[in-house]
This record gives C-alpha cells, sequence and structure tokens, in this order.
C-alpha cells in the first residue's frame, strides 16, 4: 500500500509540475543564454503603458524555416511583454491575405517587404513577406524592423542576429511611445562645420527620434554665461567636421556641458585635405588643421595625431580613363586614403553593422587615466602613415600599392570615452565666470573623421550617408553614427540590451541531406519503442504483483 500511495504522489507531482508551467504567472528560462529572461531595464519600461499598446505583427505567412523562427521568437517575447502588464496586446496579421490595397498602404507607409526565393516542387517561387511591427499607444505609431540588415552576412547570420535584437527593439519602441518628451540634440555652430545639407541625411534620420536645433558658440564672445545655461538644457551636442580654431571660451563652454552630465559626439579632421581639390585638380596638400583642440582632448585622455592613414583595405574611386565615341570611360582604382572599416561587435554601437567607408581619417591615441576607453573604429593591419605637409595626387592611383610599407598595424580611428570626467579646467583661468563644476559621470566619442558623417549631393540635392555617387555602393555609415547617438543619448541603458546573445546552432544543410532517412525513421521508431518498453514494464510488475495474491 505505501508503495502504491509513492506512485500516487509521483504522478501527482509530475501533473502539478506541468500545470505550473503553463500558468501565465510562473516561467523558467533554462537556457543557457538567458534568452528567454527580460532585463531589469525592459522590465522597468514595461511599467509604463497605463492604457492599451497595441502590437501588430505583419511577419505572418507560409514562409522558410528560419523566418518561422524569428517570428516564433517575436511571438515568444511580446508573450513575456503581455505578462509582466495586461495592456499590451499583439496580433499577427498576414499581409498578402487582406489584399493588395492593403499592401500598397503598407508600402507606402514605410514597410518595405523582403522578397525571397523559395523552392516549391521543381520551381524556384518568389514570395513577398513584411518582417515588421507597428506599435499604437495613444495617437502615437512606431513602427519595429524584425529584420536587422548586415552587408555581407548570410540569411541564417542575419535570422540569429535579428532574433537578439528583438528585445531591444521593441523595448526601445514601447520606451518612445510612451515617453513624455523626446531628448534634445544640439547641432553645434560657429567653428566652419559641416553646412546642414552636407549632413542633411544625418538629421533627418535623427529627427524622428530626438528633438534638434542649431547651436551656435559665437555668441559665447558676447553673452557667455547665457550661453552656457542654454547649451546645459541638452542632452547631447554633436560636433560634425569643424575646420575652425576652437577658443578657450569654446573649449570651456564645452567642458563644463560635460561635467553637467551631457554628452558628446565630435567628428573631426586632425588634417585637412580637400577631397574636391583634389577631383578637379588631381592634386591636394595635406595640412595640420591646427584646431587647438589638443589640451582639451588630451585631459580626458585622448590625443589627435596629424597623420593621414593609408589602407589596403579601402574603398573604390571612379576615374575617367578614356572616351569611346563620345561617351566617358569610366574605371575603379583602390583609393588607400579611403579606409574601409568593419566596427567590432563586441560594443553594442558598433553590433550589427556593416563596412563604413571614411575620407582622410587621421589617428587617435589613448592615454592613461581613469576614464574607459574603448575602440570602436579601427583600420586594418594593412596600414601605412603619411606625416603633414603632403602633397596627395591622383597619379599614385597608377602605381601599384607597395604591401611592405603597409606595416604600421591597426590604427585607432574612433573611441568611446567613459566614466567620471573631471575638468580640464580645474586649477586654471576661466575664461568666463559660472557655476563652476568639476566632475561628472558622462562619456563621449571622437571620432578622426569629419567626413564619416558627410553625405554627398547630386544636383544640389543630398544622397543618403554613406552612399558613393562615383562607385553607387552604399557604406553603413548612417546606421554607425545611430547607434552612436542611441548609446550616448541614452541615459536609461537600453541601448545596451543591444549586446544580448543568442547562441543558435545553424543547421548542417549538407548532413541533414545525407543523414535525413535516418532521422525521420529514428524520430518514427523511437516513440513507438519507448511506448511498448513502458507498457511491457507496467504489465510485467502487474503480473508479478497480482499473480502472487493467487497463488
Amino acid at each position: 500500500m505505501m508503495k502504491q500511495n509513492h506512485w500516487h504522489i509521483l504522478v501527482t507531482g509530475i501533473l502539478l509540475v506541468f500545470a505550473a508551467m503553463g500558468w501565465d504567472g510562473i516561467r523558467w528560462d533554462l537556457t543557457s543564454d538567458r534568452r528567454y529572461t527580460l532585463s531589469e531595464t525592459t522590465l522597468k519600461i514595461l511599467t509604463k503603458p497605463d492604457k492599451k499598446l497595441l502590437v501588430t505583427v505583419y511577419l505572418e505567412g507560409d514562409f522558410p524555416a528560419y523566418f518561422k523562427k524569428l517570428k516564433d521568437e517575436t511571438h515568444s517575447l511580446l508573450e513575456q511583454f503581455q505578462s509582466r502588464n495586461k495592456n499590451i496586446e499583439f496580433e499577427f496579421v498576414n499581409p498578402n491575405k487582406e489584399g493588395e490595397k492593403f499592401v500598397e498602404t503598407l508600402i507606402r507607409d514605410g514597410f518595405q517587404p523582403a522578397e525571397i526565393s523559395v523552392q516549391k516542387g521543381n520551381e524556384l517561387a518568389q514570395i513577398r513577406i513584411f518582417p515588421w511591427a507597428q506599435i499604437k499607444y495613444d495617437d502615437k505609431i512606431e513602427k519595429v524592423p524584425l529584420l536587422v540588415s548586415v552587408a555581407g552576412a548570410g540569411i541564417e547570420e542575419q535570422i540569429n542576429q535579428s532574433i537578439e535584437n528583438l528585445e531591444y527593439a521593441f523595448a526601445y519602441a514601447v520606451n518612445k511611445v510612451t515617453r513624455k518628451h523626446k531628448p534634445k540634440i544640439a547641432i553645434l555652430k560657429g567653428n566652419g562645420e559641416w553646412d546642414d545639407i552636407f549632413i542633411a541625411d544625418f538629421l533627418w534620420t535623427l529627427r524622428d527620434f530626438y528633438r534638434l536645433a542649431p547651436f551656435t558658440l559665437d555668441s559665447l564672445e558676447t553673452a557667455p554665461e547665457k550661453t552656457l545655461e542654454q547649451l546645459r538644457e541638452y542632452d547631447l551636442a554633436v560636433i560634425a567636421g569643424p575646420t575652425e580654431k576652437f577658443t578657450r571660451r569654446d573649449k570651456f563652454a564645452l567642458d563644463q556641458f560635460l561635467m553637467n552630465g551631457g554628452r558628446i559626439l565630435m567628428m573631426f579632421d586632425p588634417v585637412k585635405a580637400h577631397k574636391d581639390t583634389l577631383f578637379y585638380h588631381y592634386k591636394t596638400y595635406a595640412l595640420n588643421a591646427e584646431l587647438d583642440t589638443e589640451d582639451w582632448l588630451f585631459f580626458y585622455g585622448v590625443r589627435a595625431k596629424p597623420v593621414l592613414v593609408k589602407d589596403m583595405i579601402a574603398a573604390p574611386v571612379v576615374l575617367q580613363v578614356g572616351e569611346l565615341q563620345g561617351n566617358p570611360q569610366l574605371m575603379e582604382f583602390p583609393w588607400v586614403y579611403a579606409p574601409l572599416i568593419k566596427p567590432s561587435n563586441a560594443h553594442p554601437v558598433g553590433k550589427n553593422t556593416g563596412q563604413i567607408k571614411l575620407d582622410f581619417a587621421s589617428v587617435l591615441d589613448t592615454l592613461k587615466n581613469p576614464l574607459r576607453k574603448t575602440v570602436l573604429l579601427k583600420s586594418s593591419p594593412y596600414t601605412d602613415l603619411v606625416g603633414v605637409p603632403a602633397e596627395i595626387n591622383f597619379e599614385d592611383i597608377a602605381r601599384k600599392p607597395d604591401p611592405e610599407t603597409f606595416d604600421k598595424g591597426p590604427q585607432i580611428i574612433g573611441v568611446l570615452v567613459e566614466g567620471l570626467f573631471k575638468s580640464a579646467f580645474e586649477g586654471r583661468v576661466k575664461p568666463f565666470e559660472t557655476n563652476f563644476k568639476n566632475q561628472a559621470e558622462t562619456k563621449m566619442i571622437i571620432i578622426a573623421d569629419g567626413d564619416i558623417v558627410k553625405n554627398d549631393t547630386k544636383e544640389g540635392q543630398p544622397l543618403p550617408l554613406g552612399m558613393d555617387k562615383w562607385s553607387g555602393l552604399q557604406y553603413d555609415n548612417k546606421n554607425f553614427l545611430l547607434n552612436a547617438v542611441h548609446y550616448l543619448a541614452d541615459k536609461e541603458g537600453l541601448f545596451l540590451l543591444k549586446n544580448k546573445t543568442v547562441r543558435m546552432s545553424l543547421i548542417d544543410k549538407n548532413k541533414a541531406v545525407t543523414e535525413s532517412s535516418f532521422w525521420r525513421w529514428f524520430n518514427l521508431l523511437l516513440p513507438t519503442a519507448l511506448s511498448m518498453l513502458f507498457f511491457s514494464v507496467m504489465m510485467f510488475r502487474r503480473k508479478r504483483k497480482y499473480g502472487k495474491k493467487h497463488v
């Protein structure tokens, strides 16, 4: 009787466990990478919706297994969101079943479909899918891209990276539609920065996420205290391609902006070399830009070197090499002064970004001090350096680069500095009187290339940032800089979710084909064999137990 009670207790316990696993209040994440565990930042954001928030996912339909995996992971994540806040509702919609008018409306609203090829019988068919979601909250609507596009990555790798990005993408979108105010960004003027037309695509991209305003430092000459107080109202300051010297007042204002918790994205050229002059006159001169930022940056642990980077891993330049019946003959040549940089996935700013195209980039050194430095951009191992002054001409293109001279190794071009900053003006005479502050926890990104943010123009109109109008190639400058701004402006730690790693084993397709018959029969016969074994054991125990009683 005791043994029979033990069996009853065991069966009851198993049933209770399964019942608990099916209850929304209890979820166990047994994965090694904690794939189904929401971060503390996400949990905090999910408390914000105090009324209905509807998520519509358009990734629905009949599509290949890897897209089905992305759909299933999206569904699982939204279930977790809903379990934390009952105001969150979600639905999956197949746009292709809603009619062509519905599809046209989606495309017009910016939900660009993906066309993929699938094998149906003996034919290769094209299907259209929409890897997007939409969030509605009050009168706000936010698009959520589900598929991360990474140049050079295979589809399975892209799906894996997209799954890693899901929590960040949805948490960011929920935060965006529920927040009261957009962060403010100052686009600094007054030191010869790029005109708006040359950073137009960058600004248009930022306007969807932030409040932007031009901010001139010229007014520091007449109303320094008022100007600094106005600057302190911004969360982030962007310095894009300055060409004129920074005065002590400028540097003091930026220093105090940092000391009050502001962040700075600085993209500048320690060496000035004019690409337009090179194209029209076939030569230009590289000179020290003399921006007078050395002492200011040095105190934060960064030193800019007035040298140019030459890299064998470089973008091509298109030149006319002749003419045939009135038509110009164009040819691509490697241009070693335009390094192609692949940011590291180790930091969220560089994660899931493709190659970045630079022009006449310089080198940064990091110095020892308590601040943390993270290298975001660096040249390839096949790098050479050119000191200034120097003459640069297109005749260099005709000469095949000598690999033995490109032996300087990787050079730092972009760096993130963060931590407890101390004022560069501590113990020094201040350019003007203000409510001086000596230290603050903040961060700053410094890139020794002002062209990284510059978009080309065609017929007076700006082209997309990262597009080379001569070769037609598209680089990932925009995505990288958008990541940089998101990281700097993020004061909640939300952007760190991009560092989430999901370890998913990719299928060995050759092995799957060769061993498909074995595993098909294995999956068919194993459950049957186990069931027969289980019932045989039960029958044996039953016969042995009750057979003895009749003896």
